[in-house]
């Protein structure tokens, strides 16, 4: 997927909407198009990588999102042991305790409730996930921080 393909299919939206108000409409709307190309983008890749994000907290396999330049693509990270059979109630016997300060707590609980899974469940699909992860593929992975080249 391109990303400039659809910032260049919302100024010609932009363009559409300005010629129906005439010469100096369609002028103003083709300098705001413009101007908010920057911020639709942004906007796009942090959809994006939100969808991303809401998917990974609910499925076993990951998607990840690599942006190349002006492409934007979607891998699936399969683990490495797919016939590992899911764990059972009884397998879960071990404790750990965590201290969080409240603002972490609060966020877990809130990540945990918008995908519909108990704080202690989302924690442990959480942990097993990246415990999945290659150790040889580490990159610290900020979900603001994109990786790729690019241009300005």
């Amino acid at each position: 997927m391109l990303i400039s393909e659809l910032i260049d299919a919302i100024r010609r939206d932009f363009e559409s909407l300005g010629q129906l108000g005439g010469a100096e409409t369609e002028e103003i709307a083709n300098r705001l198009s413009a101007a908010a190309e920057p911020a639709l983008r942004t906007h796009f890749l942090d959809a994006v990588n939100n969808l991303v994000q809401e998917f990974n907290l609910q499925d076993s396999v990951a998607l990840t999102l690599n942006l190349e330049g002006d492409q934007i693509r979607m891998t699936r990270v399969v683990a490495a042991e797919p016939d590992v059979a899911a764990p059972t109630p009884s397998d879960y016997s071990a404790r750990i305790a965590l201290r969080l300060s409240d603002g972490l707590k609060e966020d877990i609980e809130n990540l945990a409730t918008d995908v519909g899974s108990s704080v202690n469940s989302w924690i442990v699909r959480t942990l097993e996930r990246s415990v999945r992860v290659d150790p040889t593929d580490f990159s610290p992975r900020n979900p603001r921080q994109l990786r790729g080249k690019g241009r300005a």
